[in-house]
């Protein structure tokens, strides 16, 4: 017998309930509060990757920039200091108390009437039907259950961004059996069920740590400082060497430092980077080996100490293969690398899988405002995600009451290049003018989260000391911290005079001269 459908209807159908969908969530119901939204997860409670991550994971970042603009991450500031011991800009969330969180926000905009939320089901992307409204299905995970909606306004798709961890994503590479693979979460159970060595167990266990992001930084970390675990019994292999941010540095490494650097280093990526590292902001593993990478991983001091516990790391590429022959282990590596043979021991050795994509799964996400009825959330600014999720929402509900400053935005697509003579919509003006943060590439790719931020203030109302104060009063942006400078200003004028060395096109840097005009109230801020 076949599941009865359910019909509903709503304002915004967001898929996915990680931190990007409930962040552009919480600014959409703040802006414009008699909105209605369904949300739909495959996962049994919200939170995203943080439901499936290891147990023993926390913020890289503070907590007071992460989250819901409208709510606390830290907690009360009181208790933080009074109790814990912890300063709130210190405070660093665990996986519990993040999934907490996420949680009560999410009852709590159920219980206001302004969300419907469908956990574990799955939204179907080719059963749209586009009428007077559009029409979209989801269904339980087993079927059981099957659902339409009418869609006022947007499909809000929150998953294309969605972090890939080492418990979802078997390792792209072949491991012979009788190889002991474990994942982070793997090694976090058996350590808490006893498998795992503990003191004088008449056993060892040598660990392998695969990997070079934040997860496999994590996993040594804890290894050596959780578990124990003494240094000469743990290697890494690090496919590249990664620069850091440093969490203790200076506000200076907030999610405009790189390119920023960039612009002052004149495009010279080495230089950028040495500077930075100069200032305090960057750091690196091994003072004699420069990185070659930046995926925005923040370490601290204590951290960093502990890494640099470990002496036998093997630096020949990414692992290949894992193979076991009359118990000699043989790790493969790229073409022309030599493999690395373990020979054959009493000690239990154990592989701890660190090498999936994370927050930076390889899927291009071109345009954001895709249409009058579709958007795509993904990172304007470097991590944390939560403040580009949040600005993405407070462009769209601006473009719903009407506060868009379209005539500027105008001008910027003429400058640009853009219009051959039709209006555009606003939607159209935030199609074009809003672009996705940029990982690699070019250095002019690199720098767009600088025009992003430009754009924004621009845009979001005819005011740019609109767009400001609005920064200033969110709680998830760098701007709510005491003292904070943009430079927006500064950088147009550098990116107008010196645009065409760093590869600039010479219609982009009309764009720089005209945003900088607009932006002048901003100069000093």
């Amino acid at each position: 017998m076949s599941p009865s459908v359910t019909n509903l209807s709503c304002d915004y159908l967001v898929i996915g309930a990680g931190a990007a969908s409930l962040a552009f969530i919480d600014t959409l119901l703040t802006e414009l509060p008699s909105t209605k939204v369904v949300l739909v997860d495959k996962n049994a409670a919200p939170g995203g990757h943080w439901v499936h991550d290891y147990d023993f994971v926390t913020l890289h970042q503070p907590s007071l920039l992460y989250g819901v603009a409208s709510k606390q991450l830290e907690g009360n500031w009181m208790t933080n200091c009074m109790l814990k011991g912890t300063l709130p800009w210190k405070h660093q969330a665990t996986k519990k108390e993040i999934l907490a969180y996420f949680q009560k926000f999410v009852d709590e905009k159920v219980a206001s009437g302004q969300l419907q939320y469908f956990p574990e089901c799955e939204y179907d992307f080719g059963a749209v039907q586009h009428n007077d409204t559009t029409t979209h299905a989801f269904a339980s995970l087993g079927g059981n259950a099957k659902y339409t909606v009418q869609v006022k306004y947007k499909l809000v798709n929150g998953i294309l961004g969605e972090c890939k961890i080492p418990a979802q994503c078997p390792p792209q590479f072949a491991v012979d059996d009788g190889i002991t693979l474990l994942t982070p979460n793997q090694l976090y159970d058996s350590y808490q069920h006893g498998s795992a060595n503990k003191e004088n167990t008449p056993i060892k266990k040598k660990y392998i740590v695969l990997g070079c992001g934040k997860t496999a930084m994590d996993t040594v970390v804890y290894l050596l400082r959780t578990m124990k675990v003494k240094p000469d019994d743990i290697s890494w292999i690090i496919p590249a060497d990664v620069w850091m941010l440093a969490r203790e540095g200076p506000n200076g490494g907030g999610p405009w430092s790189y390119p920023r650097a960039l612009l002052e280093a004149e495009g010279d990526r080495e230089k950028a980077c040495a500077n930075l590292e100069a200032k305090g902001i960057f750091e690196r593993l091994d003072k004699d080996i420069t990185p070659t990478r930046f995926r925005f991983p923040v370490i601290g001091k204590d951290e960093l100490k502990y890494m640099r516990k470990i002496k036998q790391i093997v630096r020949r590429g990414r692992v290949t293969s894992i193979n076991l022959n009359d118990g000699t282990i043989k790790i493969g590596f790229g073409k022309d690398q030599e493999p690395w043979f373990l020979p054959p021991s009493d000690d239990i050795r154990a592989f701890v899988h660190c090498t999936s994509p994370g927050p930076f799964n390889g899927t291009e996400i071109d345009e954001l405002f895709v249409s009058d009825t579709e958007m795509r959330l993904s990172l304007l600014f470097a991590p944390p995600v939560s403040i580009s999720m949040s600005v993405l929402a407070k462009l769209e509900s601006a473009r719903r009451q009407g506060k868009l400053d379209l005539d500027f935005g105008n001008k910027l697509l003429r400058a640009g290049s853009v219009l051959n003579g039709d209006v555009p919509s606003e939607n159209d003006v935030l199609r074009h003018l809003v672009r996705s943060f940029k990982l690699e590439g070019d250095v002019p790719s690199l720098m767009v989260s600088l025009s992003t931020l430009a754009v924004f203030f621009s845009l979001v109302d005819k005011d740019p000391m609109v767009g400001y104060e609005w920064m200033k009063a969110n709680r998830l942006s760098f701007f709510s911290i005491p003292g904070f400078k943009s430079g927006i200003v500064n950088d147009l004028s550098r990116l107008s005079v010196g645009g065409e060395t760093l590869g600039f096109k010479e219609d982009e840097i009309e764009m720089f001269t005209i945003l900088q005009e607009k932006l002048l109230p901003l100069k000093d801020k």
